[in-house]
């Protein structure tokens, strides 16, 4: 707070002695309000607020199977991950190139922060799984990142997903079956929740559960639509 304080005891007079409009003082203190949160802020790659250059990067993406989810269309992005940044200091320093900034952390590549997320480039994947991987400062989940084809925006897995049941009963044997873990049921809604395990193929997982008699639907949750300002 002790910016914003400075700046309005400073805009009180100015160097004549002569106290400035109501309307300056209230531009003098927005300019503090922005020094103070642009300390805070993870800035947001310049390029991607240029729709012309987004649109060219997302173009040269390798990408991979496509599949449908909750009524949109998505594929998989096989160089891209991304990996939950609450908590965590990510500090980006962006340079000219299409969807390149460093990280501090681990000098990788950083396109975006989704939701909670932060989504980086990687090596080619081979499968769309959760894995945990080692990083300076401890382990952490890898998650993979799709691309929303009517949105053209970035989607990242969680690693739970419901199902619709035509029968309620069956919930704990479905997650048996495909040793998914079960987090509830709601019964009024005849819907399952689950959590996925790790370094299992997603995609695969979602054919499976599909082809299943006793699951009506198979809806697998992202963050997608929801987005923080950056």
């Amino acid at each position: 707070m002790n910016g914003i304080t400075d700046i309005i005891s400073i805009s009180k007079k100015n160097c004549n002695g002569v106290t400035p409009p109501i309307r300056e003082k209230g531009i003098l203190f927005m300019i503090g309000l922005l020094l103070m949160c642009s300390g805070v802020i993870i800035p947001q790659a310049a390029w991607s607020f240029d729709p012309d250059r987004r649109e060219a990067f997302i173009a040269s993406l390798h990408r991979g199977e496509t599949f449908e989810n909750d009524g949109a269309s998505y594929v998989w992005l096989p160089t891209l991950r991304a990996e939950k940044t609450e908590g965590r200091k990510t500090e980006l320093s962006v340079n000219a190139y299409p969807g390149t900034a460093q990280t501090d952390q681990t000098m990788e590549e950083v396109i975006e922060q989704k939701g909670l997320f932060t989504v980086y480039r990687q090596s080619l994947a081979e499968e769309p799984s959760i894995r945990t991987a080692r990083r300076s400062n401890g382990d952490v989940l890898v998650h993979p990142v799709v691309l929303n084809l009517q949105t053209k925006s970035f989607g990242i897995v969680t690693g739970k997903l419901w199902l619709k049941l035509k029968d309620i009963q069956e919930a704990q044997s479905i997650a048996n079956s495909y040793d998914i873990t079960l987090s509830f049921v709601n019964t009024p809604m005849a819907t399952s929740f689950y959590e996925l395990p790790g370094n299992v193929n997603i995609l695969t997982l979602r054919k499976r559960l599909e082809d299943d008699p006793r699951i009506l639907r198979v809806t697998l949750d992202m963050v997608d639509k929801i987005r923080l300002a950056q």
